[in-house]
């Protein structure tokens, strides 16, 4: 099995966040941590770029730093794990594994407080991190837009719980699946990571079977974690997942298919004491994603 390589990718430029820039220390805290053979590093941008005319903020600078890993990534053999930027980071790792297995073959799991589903002419703030599933499925700003989009039918959203009207609106009409039903928690117990890890894997073996799914992307935006246990986010959303439930989940979904890539997006430390008290559970959720599952086959 060839190991998964580490993309550093610390792109602020998505996040709707007036604090954006903390994603890069955040990126610089994860970095000091990766093996250097190991590890790749995708040139972000200083700027923060023009909208380029359309109703994307930013969007001159993530189409280069799309460009950038996309050339990265069209080298690698293996998985890849992209790291230390907004939620738009994830989107040349996704359309990478596309290229690569294609999309009737690719399961992708979205573990996020947010299902990242609106659309450029109606969102609020422009960012393009909120869109990122959006444009993953083909709709949005035409240089965004996934050329091969992802199937709605093998999507799946774990631990959203701030959806916008448009957004529940876009998830009825794609039926995108949702795991969300056993995510409550008592006030008095500590969540049982086992029905989430169940869930995921049941899904999953249910796409093998049913669409002849072949590998898995995994996108984890950290907001998906309960504020109680992981507070390094722009936009902390209560009664989310534990540190358990989420490398459980994850470790199911390597253990059914191989992973073929994944993200591990927003975190923003405040400052150097946060983030050495919250990269713990980033490298828990690194060691999940690369613990030995099934190989990834070209």
């Amino acid at each position: 099995m060839t190991g998964p390589v580490f993309l550093v990718m610390p792109q602020w430029q998505g996040s709707p966040s007036s604090r954006a820039m903390q994603l890069i220390d955040g990126a610089a805290a994860i970095r000091e941590d990766l093996p250097e053979s190991a590890r790749r590093e995708v040139p972000v941008p200083l700027e923060a770029g023009d909208a380029l005319g359309t109703p994307a903020a930013r969007l001159s600078s993530l189409l280069r730093a799309r460009t950038s890993a996309l050339e990265i990534l069209r080298e690698l053999e293996g998985p890849a794990i992209t790291l230390g930027g907004d939620c738009a980071s994830t989107l040349p790792g996704l359309e990478r594994v596309v290229e690569r297995h294609g999309a009737e073959r690719v399961a992708v799991l979205w573990f996020d407080a947010h299902p990242d589903l609106q659309h450029p002419s109606t969102s609020p703030s422009g960012a393009v991190s909120g869109m990122a599933l959006r444009h993953a499925l083909g709709d949005g700003i035409d240089d965004l837009a996934f050329p091969v989009p992802v199937g709605a039918t093998h999507v799946t959203l774990v631990g959203s719980r701030a959806i916008d009207d448009e957004e529940d609106l876009e998830l009825e009409r794609r039926e995108l699946h949702r795991i969300g039903h056993i995510l409550d928690a008592t006030v008095d117990a500590e969540p049982d990571p086992a029905p989430l890890a169940a869930a995921v894997r049941d899904r999953l073996e249910d796409l093998v079977r049913d669409h002849g799914v072949s590998h898995v992307y995994v996108h984890v935006d950290l907001d998906v974690l309960d504020p109680s246990e992981f507070a390094a986010v722009h936009a902390p959303v209560p009664f989310g997942l534990s540190v358990a439930q989420l490398t459980a989940a994850i470790r199911a979904a390597t253990e059914t298919v191989p992973l073929a890539g994944a993200a591990v997006c927003e975190f923003a430390p405040a400052d150097r004491a946060a983030a050495d008290e919250d990269l713990p559970t980033v490298l828990r959720v690194l060691a999940a994603l690369t613990a030995r599952g099934r190989s990834d086959g070209a």
